[in-house]
């Protein structure tokens, strides 16, 4: 037998089984054509003609397509015969719970976008609600429901009774009362007749009487048509048509809203329109149920699209008198952008589709049918009366063509031109009808004079009236130096005046400040008639002038004035120094902040102004602390420069770079024992602004980090030698870089370890010094290569040894 047969046979059983499993889930297929439906139904994606993002067509998803079959509705013109061989039991049980899947999620959203599928949503739908409503008056009594009697007056009485089977209720004294069939009017007059004979208090109205309902029968009404959840459901006797329509979840994708019948004892006795309780709120067919009431949903007739410009877009039903009109009411009516001059309908005719313009004036008779689409599109983004003015008139912006038809009454209705405004030379930017624009020139003055006539505007003509001032550079002044304000150092500039002076300037930019050097105020000034063919032509004049302190020009030119961008510097005083400080921390006898005396003072000068050092003092850990502020080029030139050490690195290499900063405190490194001892010597620094001194104690421990076996803190050994302490941390590692390790000393400064033919010269270690031990960095070339060094001695040792011990053999 051949075993590739049977295979193929099996597959293709499978897939059968899978087919017949989906015939079997599925009675029906959504994303076949409804008849009498459009079958483009826009849903998520796709557009119709004219009709933007108006979605899917029913039966498709985002992405992918259903494809069905008439007899089975199973997808198979997705898959090949390869993949139809290939199928087993579990994936023809899986595609199909894929299809059915799928074609659930486009039946939810064609009913989400039908126009009153919202109202029957049945999360929110209360069954018990009808209990807690008044009894309407026409409300039918039958058996089972419960009538509460309230007698009150001089007499209080209250009884409870239930309508039997054959329509009587039974109260004390009274008997039995026939109510069955009557309404609860009809029923209250009939139980107070019999009540009068008992009570007659209650004919002359001593005593009242109420009556109400209690608890109410059921009935059953049946759910018939294109219903969501058709069936037979128990309702409460005081339910409406509306009550079973929730219960049943409303229409389906369908089912009419328009044209739900109530049939009773085999007749219609009302049809009730959904879009009457939408529109207005309430329904006159929304009548009481009675037991074994039927309603019918049948399936719609007229159902079209509106989209667009609308308040509300969907799928909306149209009775058969219904119109254009209508369909626009329901949508909610236009927006706010909408043009409402001429609409589009897209329409299925019985071989191909076709596009009907429908002018404003024809909405309310044109009859729409089944399937038309209505995309209502947005007004243009232009104007048909806009004109503007612009520029030197005291009320630029859009004015109406209509009031402004000329263009003297346009700058009129812009309450006029400004003093500054160019009046010969009004530029009018004009668009023609091909859309491409002209300048026309206007001489204002021949309007105004009656010299020439006045110029018809027309729509989006754009008026440009100039100024004086835009035909000439704005001219400015500008101050810098010595003077109060925030942006002395980048100069004030000052729009120029006629008649400005140098105290006017002075004093509008806040005065000048104690540094001013009142003889050194220079006014620097363009020339204008620089001599081209010299080489030595003077290309500014500089003016020099002394003033008071009460900003009088006393020498130079007095009362001068200003010309366009003069500029004005403003020295400083070579004798004014601003008080500096530095600061002194530790062991000294007073430890504060203070101020330097003289230019020269020496850090042997501030120790002695400070009483000098205790008898704790540690003057060979003393560190003189200094904030060093970079410039701009020094901070760029430094970058450079560690970028270039960081990329030229090996891979042997591991170079840590600090971030560059503007401002940062360096430690630097003073012998505070010698500068005491010969004060003023070369190591006796001065002072500058911001310096800070610190003495401490005397430092009794060592510190040791880095790649040794228990980096700690240990007690300082007079005597003692580098290894010393490195034993007391447990030793070197295999990993230290005994070679390239230092000594950072108390007062900033390091030492590193020296080499002598093979031999390491360690640093000397003081009190507070802090031994570091760097940790070596390989690749795996480095380290092969060093292993192939360690084999190659080893090599060459083992070869000399069995030399020697074979010349020593030979010699026995």
């Amino acid at each position: 037998m051949n075993l590739s047969k049977v295979r193929n046979s099996d597959l293709i059983s499978k897939v059968l089984i899978g087919i017949i499993l989906l015939t079997f889930f599925s009675s029906s297929s959504w994303a076949q054509t409804y008849p009498g439906y459009p079958q483009n139904i826009p849903n998520t994606g796709t557009a119709l003609p004219g009709y933007p993002q108006q979605g899917l067509p029913t039966g498709q998803t985002q992405g992918k397509t259903i494809q069905q079959t008439p007899q089975d509705g199973f997808r198979t013109n997705d898959l090949t015969e390869e993949d139809t061989e290939a199928m087993t039991h579990e994936d023809s049980v899986a595609l199909v719970m894929e299809e059915r899947e799928m074609e659930d999620i486009a039946v939810e959203t064609l009913r989400r976008k039908i126009f009153g599928y919202k109202l029957f949503n049945l999360q929110n739908f209360d069954p018990n609600a009808v209990h807690n409503i008044p009894t309407p008056n026409n409300y039918v009594l039958g058996a089972n429901d419960q009538l509460i009697i309230d007698i009150y007056g001089y007499l209080q009485e209250h009884q409870e009774a239930v309508i039997n089977p054959d329509g009587y209720i039974t109260l004390n004294r009274a008997g039995l009362i026939k109510v069955s069939g009557q309404t609860i009017e009809d029923a209250t007059d009939n139980i107070k007749r019999a009540l009068t004979k008992i009570y007659p208090g209650i004919s002359n109205g001593t005593m009242k009487l109420k009556i109400s309902l209690g608890n109410v029968r059921s009935i059953k009404v049946s759910v018939t048509g294109e219903a969501v959840a058709p069936g037979t459901y128990t309702m409460s006797s005081l339910s409406t048509v509306s009550s079973a329509l929730y219960r049943s979840g409303g229409p389906n994708e369908i089912g009419s809203f328009r044209q739900i019948k109530v049939i009773r004892n085999n007749s219609t006795v009302a049809t009730l329109d959904l879009y009457d309780i939408l529109m207005k709120g309430f329904s006159k067919d929304d009548i009481l149920l009675k037991d074994q009431d039927v309603i019918l949903i049948g399936p719609f007739v007229n159902r079209v699209i509106v989209g667009g410009g609308t308040k509300r877009a969907g799928y909306f039903e149209l009775l058969p008198n219904e119109t254009l009109s209508d369909a626009i009411t329901y949508a909610g009516g236009f927006g706010t952008k909408s043009y409402t001059h001429r609409l589009k309908i897209y329409r299925n005719t019985s071989k191909e589709k076709e596009i009907v313009d429908v002018m404003n004036t024809n909405y309310d008779s044109f009859t729409m049918t089944n399937g038309d689409s209505v995309f209502v599109n947005e007004v243009l983004e232009r104007f048909s009366n806009l004109v503007s003015v612009e520029g030197a008139v005291y009320r630029p912006g859009e004015y109406s063509l209509n009031s402004n038809p000329t263009l003297k009454a346009l700058i009129e209705s812009s309450d006029g031109l400004m003093d500054d405004a160019l009046m010969g030379r009004i530029s009018i930017v004009r668009t023609n009808a091909d859309l491409s624009t002209e300048n026309l020139s206007v001489n204002y003055k021949d309007i105004l004079t009656g010299n020439s006539p006045d110029l018809p505007l027309r729509r989006e003509d754009r008026i440009i009236v100039p100024s004086i001032f835009d035909l000439t550079e704005v001219a400015f002044v500008r101050i810098q130096g010595a003077i109060n304000n925030e942006d002395a150092e980048e100069g004030v500039e000052l729009p120029y005046a006629k008649n400005l002076t140098l105290e006017d300037v002075i004093v509008r930019v806040g005065g000048l400040t104690e540094a001013a050097s009142l003889s050194r105020i220079e006014i620097v000034r363009r020339k204008r008639n620089v001599d081209i063919t010299k080489v030595n032509a003077q290309i500014s004049d500089i003016i020099r002038l002394d003033v008071t302190p009460d900003l009088e020009v006393v020498s130079g030119k007095e009362n001068i004035t200003l010309q366009p961008f003069d500029e004005i510097f403003v020295r400083s005083s070579p004798n004014y120094e601003e008080q500096t400080y530095v600061k002194i921390e530790g062991e000294v006898f007073y430890p504060s902040t203070y101020g330097i005396a003289s230019k020269d003072e020496k850090i042997s000068d501030l120790i002695k102004r400070a009483g000098g050092l205790t008898l704790q003092a540690y003057s060979p850990g003393a560190t003189l602390v200094r904030t060093v502020q970079l410039s701009e080029l020094e901070l760029e030139q430094k970058r450079k420069t560690l970028e270039a050490l960081n990329t030229g690195g090996t891979d042997t290499q591991v170079i840590e770079i600090d971030e560059v900063e503007e401002t940062r405190e360096e430690a630097i490194d003073i012998d505070l024992a010698a500068i005491l001892k010969n004060p003023g010597a070369v190591g006796d620094l001065t002072l500058q602004d911001g310096d800070l001194i610190k003495v401490p104690k005397l430092l009794e421990t060592i510190r040791i980090q880095g790649e040794v076996l228990y980096p700690t803190t240990v007690k300082f050994m007079k005597g003692s030698a580098f290894k010393n302490y490195i034993s007391g941390a447990g030793g070197f590692t295999k990993r230290s870089m005994r070679r390239k390790s230092y000594v950072l000393y108390p007062n900033g400064s390091v030492d590193r370890t020296r080499k002598f033919l093979v031999f390491n010269i360690y640093p000397k270690i003081e009190p507070g010094s802090e031994i570091i031990v760097p940790q070596k960095v390989q690749n795996n070339a480095d380290q092969l290569a060093s292993f192939a060094n360690v084999l190659g001695t080893l090599s060459a040792t083992l070869g000399t040894i069995f030399s020697i011990y074979g010349f020593i053999s030979l010699g026995k």
